[in-house]
């Protein structure tokens, strides 16, 4: 995505990103519009010339990683921005050099790819954690209120998924359910 005021950046921009193979989804005039766009289109990078009205650049580029898009800001000066040390922050000086912005475009989706892969193992690997969790707890409800051993209890839990073709962790919530309701388990 592109947001600039410039329709001379804009065109200059676009010719150079999508004669790499990189597509443009958007365009933006303004601050508070490409903040819109950005939530409707979900681009990997957006462009944003530093000169783009609606609010101030730094608070937009603050929104911006804040919603964790990678931004490639083009301008005149670094020093405003020289404190911002993210990975998810490019500045290229005007007058954009074609190497330079690509270079930056790459370095920055390719990081965004890096990112949401990682976000998502971690995901997985929460839900993972959450689900062994909620089974442990089952078992030891078993062996608390039934006087199952480990071993019988992790085995209950097993039969009982297969008898009702579903997961263990299902399982596990519905022993849960009845611990909360003092049932008994065998019956």
């Amino acid at each position: 995505m592109i947001a600039s005021q410039s329709e001379k950046l804009v065109s200059s921009i676009r010719s150079q990103v999508t004669s790499s193979g990189y597509e443009v989804v958007g365009m933006a005039s303004n601050g508070y519009d490409l903040i819109r766009r950005c939530k409707a289109l979900a681009p990997a990078v957006v462009i944003v010339d530093e000169e783009l009205p609606g609010m101030s650049v730094i608070s937009l580029v603050e929104i911006l990683i804040q919603q964790r898009q990678a931004v490639l800001l083009v301008g005149m000066s670094y020093q405003k921005f020289y404190y911002r040390q993210d990975p998810y922050f490019e500045f290229c000086e005007k007058p954009v050099q074609p190497v330079v912005l690509l270079t930056m475009l790459r370095v920055l989706v390719k990081y965004g790819q890096t990112v949401r892969q990682l976000e998502s193992k971690v995901n997985l690997l929460e839900k993972k954690k959450k689900e062994e969790k909620t089974i442990r707890l089952a078992k030891r409800a078993l062996q608390q209120n039934e006087r199952m051993s480990e071993d019988e209890a992790h085995r209950y839990i097993q039969k009982r998924s297969m008898e009702l073709r579903i997961s263990k962790l299902e399982v596990a919530e519905i022993i849960l359910k009845k611990v909360r309701k003092k049932v008994d388990f065998r019956g």
